[in-house]
C-alpha cells in the first residue's frame, strides 16, 4: 500500500530530495510557495505559503501516514546588528508555521505515522550569528519532544538537525 506523505517546502532544498526519494513509492503531497523542478516527479503540488496561508484540508486525503516540515531560514548576523523583527519573522516561518499546520493535519495522522521537523545543530552547540534561527529551531526542538510525549504510540515525532548541507540539483 502507498503511504501518504505531506511535505511542507518541497520545491527546494533537502524537502526536494526528500520529494525526489519518496515520490516513486508513495503518494507525495508537496505544499510550497512554488512548483519549480516538481514537474518531472509524480507528486501532488498545493499552493502554500506557511507565512500567510491556511492548509487547503480539501486537496489532501483523509489519511496522512508521514509529514515533514521543510521550510526554515537562516539569517546569519551578530546579535547586536539583528532586529526584533528578524527574531519575530525566523519565529513565523520555522516555528509559528509548523504549529498552525501540525494543528490542521494531526486529526489525520494514522495510526504508526511520524512527523519530522527541522532543526539546526546551532541549537545544541552554540554557533556566533545565529541567535535568531538557534531560537526559532530550539523552540521546535521543545516542541517536538512535547508533541511526541503527548501522541505517543499512534504518531512518531523526530527532530533532525543538519548543519549547511549542499543537495545536488
Amino acid at each position: 500500500m502507498k503511504k501518504n506523505i505531506l511535505l511542507i517546502g518541497g520545491s527546494h532544498g533537502i524537502g526536494f530530495s526528500i520529494a525526489s526519494e519518496l515520490n516513486q513509492n508513495h503518494n507525495v503531497f508537496v505544499a510550497s510557495r512554488t512548483n519549480e523542478g516538481l514537474d518531472d516527479l509524480s507528486v501532488t503540488h498545493i499552493p502554500f505559503n506557511a507565512l500567510t496561508d491556511d492548509l487547503d484540508m480539501s486537496l489532501l486525503p483523509d489519511d496522512i501516514h508521514g509529514f515533514a516540515y521543510c521550510p526554515g531560514s537562516i539569517n546569519l548576523k551578530p546579535f547586536k546588528m539583528m532586529s526584533l523583527e528578524t527574531f519575530h519573522e525566523d519565529m513565523q516561518l520555522n516555528f509559528f508555521g509548523l504549529v498552525k499546520v501540525v494543528k490542521a493535519i494531526v486529526p489525520r495522522m494514522t495510526e504508526s505515522s511520524s512527523m519530522v521537523f527541522f532543526s539546526t545543530v546551532a541549537v545544541g552547540t552554540g554557533m556566533p550569528f545565529h541567535t535568531s534561527v538557534a531560537a526559532a529551531k530550539g523552540a521546535i526542538e521543545g516542541f517536538a519532544k512535547s508533541m511526541a510525549a503527548e501522541y505517543a504510540p499512534k504518531i512518531r515525532v523526530n527532530v533532525i538537525a543538519p548543519s549547511l548541507s549542499r543537495i545536488p540539483v
